[in-house]
């Protein structure tokens, strides 16, 4: 009984559906009141069809997307449960079919329908004819036909729900600006006070929001050198007759001149008083400058933050006696704001903990700005993060903020295949398998094969950046690189092939300094020596130079093995690594090669690098470069072999000298120095990043056999070489390019005094 009576309910509880549902199944749709639509088009965006279950809900659905298409003014709909028939009626707009200009002069037709939202072949809005009205009076407005009228009127043939919009313009005439007067100038002269009026002089078009905008100059001016009391009494526009010139004129009140007295912090405890004065950019005596006091308050409350005191309030009290003003600083420090939760959002494939782990802010830490700014810095310079924003969630405790971080995450990996061209290696090939975040762990990979006239390399590079989820990096590189090798006078002297690895371990100390350690083997083959050639003006051919220059017999360079230890400490406080603004990057590093690591070549190569990042105005930013090396043997090796020694010239020390074989002698040197002064400017950015730079630079730099034989500028190969020239970087898909063009003045008479290069591979 009980097993029949579940079999009952089971019955019931399939079949329900059938019978409650069987009146709501559409068996058709129909779109009525189309006339210039196609009904195939109001179906394709709407869900309901044949055979689905209809509800209210899904077809108040259907009526939100068919009004999105913006080609009807109503919709409404009718289901027949009877017959499953559900029915949209629909209120066409009209169609426009014509767009008509008359009394147009100073602008022609096809101008104007640019100009204009509403467009032919489209369907009619009042709101974009409003629109359209609005963007044609600004056009005339911005040639000086300040008095242009506009009146639009739309016919429509009912019988096909057509329309044609006519547009008469009445230009009048253009306005331009006949004088400009300046009444209550006391302290300067009126051609002085004119000048900043420099959107709206004599015989120029006159805008109001220009005249606006230069009645506010005038008074950053005024305020900015002293005269705090300064207003504008008046500002009048008035018409000659013919309505075809404006005379603008200004009654202003230059008031006192006043200069710096006493500041006076009062309610502070957290920062002292010689704190703060520190902050103060302006001196006792100095002309009062409002810019200067707005940007002395802000310092002070961006001090304030870096301490956590995110709610101190900073309102300047001016007292005023005679010509000299004191400036009380009224402090309110508040309490200090610590950070609650911190949420990461916009993540896609990225792990939270590789965004969280560069954060210097943690939950209950004091809420810095400082540190906030530099979390910032550390998550965009990851290299696969293209923008980041954050946001204050109130938590309803005054002194507890949540953190929220919005990511925009770029691409992290990509393939890349090429052919470029350097002025060092000529053509180039170039395969590139490169992932900055594999498996969203922020670990760094790189694959790159390059095959060209003079050089063949094939690397493998891992990088992760937080080994056991400790500070600390691990990196791993194999190498297979074979080079055709300049020789002095001599192109394509010799042949050279690197085979190798390399490990180094990287702890990071603090904010800004890390250290790498490490490991690095490699095997090195001289091969297809030109036997030849002379070697400049001697008698010895390259073979014979090259074993007088080395330890090791011709025969004996494919035995070549260097292994050594490195270490190298790092400095680093740039904004972004990628493309630099400020900030600056010293590095010195160790390397330590021995026959006690299990090599036959012992020496030691220490190199500085010193960058510095300067903005300067808009986004133009000044950097310098100095770098300066030396490099001596020890042990067995008698002298440093000349394959290892130090060369200058070409696009990555000094520009406009060949690489090699126009700076220092022809064997390289045991020390180099290498300054670059640039001046560099974005031309196309996208994202925030530069796509296209130039800068014009300045290099000096040369090589020498010992740090005795230095010699200033000269052509001799003892002395420092300079150029000068400019430069276009491209941040292209494939690789980072450079071209440029640079002039050398220090060439000997058989050298060329200029040159155009290129280089591949350069990061910007």
């Amino acid at each position: 009984m009980k097993i029949r009576l579940f079999l009952t309910g089971l019955c019931i509880y399939i079949l329900m559906p059938m019978f409650v549902y069987a009146d709501n199944i559409i068996s058709k749709v129909n779109i009525k009141g189309l006339r210039n639509v196609k009904e195939k088009i109001v179906l394709s965006e709407i869900k309901l069809n044949e055979g689905k279950v209809y509800s209210a809900e899904s077809a108040r659905d259907a009526v939100r997307s068919i009004i999105e298409l913006e080609y009807f003014d109503e919709c409404i709909f009718i289901f027949d449960r009877n017959i499953g028939i559900l029915t949209f009626d629909v209120v066409e707009k009209p169609y426009i079919e014509k767009l008509i200009f008359k009394g147009n002069v100073e602008f022609s037709n096809s101008k104007l329908k640019d100009v204009s939202v509403l467009k032919e072949k489209k369907f009619y809005d009042i709101l974009k004819l409003e629109e359209s009205k609005k963007r044609i009076l600004k056009l005339y407005g911005d040639k000086g036909y300040a008095d242009c009228d506009i009146e639009a009127y739309p016919t429509i043939d009912m019988d096909t729900n057509k329309m044609i919009v006519t547009f008469l313009i009445t230009e009048n005439n253009k306005i331009l600006i006949g004088d400009v007067k300046i009444n209550g100038v006391t302290s300067y002269s009126n051609k002085k006070i004119i000048k900043f009026m420099k959107k709206v002089r004599p015989k120029e078009i006159f805008k109001d929001e220009n005249y606006q905008k230069n009645l506010l100059d005038v008074e950053i001016f005024y305020k900015n050198n002293g005269f705090m009391d300064y207003k504008l009494l008046t500002s009048t526009v008035s018409f000659n007759k013919s309505r075809t010139e404006v005379l603008l004129t200004l009654n202003i009140s230059e008031g006192i001149k006043y200069k710096l007295g006493e500041n006076v912090f009062i309610g502070n405890f957290v920062l002292e008083d010689k704190e703060l004065k520190q902050i103060v950019k302006f001196k006792k005596g100095q002309v009062f400058n409002e810019q200067k006091v707005a940007e002395t308050k802000q310092k002070i409350a961006e001090s304030y933050a870096d301490k956590g005191y995110f709610q101190t309030q900073i309102v300047p009290d001016f007292h005023k006696i005679g010509d000299i003003v004191n400036i009380d600083w009224n402090i309110k420090e508040n309490s200090v704001v610590y950070v609650g939760n911190i949420y990461i959002e916009g993540l896609e494939s990225t792990k939270e903990k590789v965004i969280k782990r560069e954060m210097l802010l943690k939950p209950e830490h004091v809420f810095s700005r400082k540190k906030l700014i530099e979390s910032i810095r550390r998550v965009k310079n990851l290299g696969f993060i293209d923008n980041v924003e954050y946001h204050l969630l109130h938590t309803g405790v005054h002194d507890i903020v949540n953190l929220a971080f919005e990511i925009t995450e770029g691409k992290p990996g990509s393939i890349n295949a090429g052919i470029g061209y350097s002025s060092v290696n000529e053509i180039v090939f170039i395969v590139d398998l490169m992932h900055m975040n594999l498996f969203g762990l922020g670990q760094h990979l790189n694959f790159m094969v390059e095959y060209g006239k003079k050089k063949a390399n094939f690397n493998i590079n891992w990088t992760e950046s937080y080994i056991f989820n400790k500070n600390t990096s691990l990196t791993l590189n194999i190498f297979d690189i074979v080079k055709k090798k300049d020789y002095a006078n001599v192109i394509n002297a010799y042949s050279e092939r690197r085979t190798g690895f390399s490990i180094g371990v990287g702890p990071r100390i603090g904010q800004f300094v890390s250290l790498m350690l490490g490991y690095r083997y490699e095997n090195i083959m001289l091969s297809k020596i030109d036997n030849s050639s002379l070697v400049r003006q001697s008698d010895l051919t390259v073979r014979d130079s090259i074993k007088k220059s080395d330890e090791l017999s011709i025969s004996d360079l494919s035995k070549r093995r260097i292994t050594s230890m490195f270490a190298q400490i790092i400095y680093d406080s740039l904004d972004y690594k990628y493309d630099p603004t400020k900030g600056n990057r010293q590095s010195l590093s160790v390397n330590l090669a021995g026959s006690y690591l299990g090599g036959n070549v012992d020496y030691v190569k220490t190199v500085f690098k010193s960058s510095w990042f300067l903005p300067v105005v808009w986004k133009f930013v000044f950097s310098t470069n100095l770098e300066v090396g030396s490099i001596v043997s020890y042990g067995h090796s008698k002298k440093v072999p000349f394959y290892e020694r130090f060369y200058i010239g070409g696009p990555e020390s000094v520009r406009g000298y060949k690489y090699r074989t126009e700076i220092g002698h022809d064997d390289g040197g045991n020390y180099k120095a290498i300054f670059n002064f640039e001046y560099k400017f974005p031309i196309v950015a996208k994202r925030g990043n530069s796509v296209l730079v130039g800068a014009f630079f300045y290099d000096i730099g040369g090589d020498w056999g010992s740090n005795e034989t230095v010699k200033w500028l000269g052509t001799d190969s003892n002395n420092l070489r300079s150029s000068s020239g400019f430069e276009l970087r491209f941040a292209t898909p494939v690789f980072p390019i450079r071209i440029g063009w640079a002039y050398g003045f220090n060439h000997k008479e058989t050298e060329n005094l200029q040159s155009l290069y290129s280089s591949i591979g350069f990061s910007m």
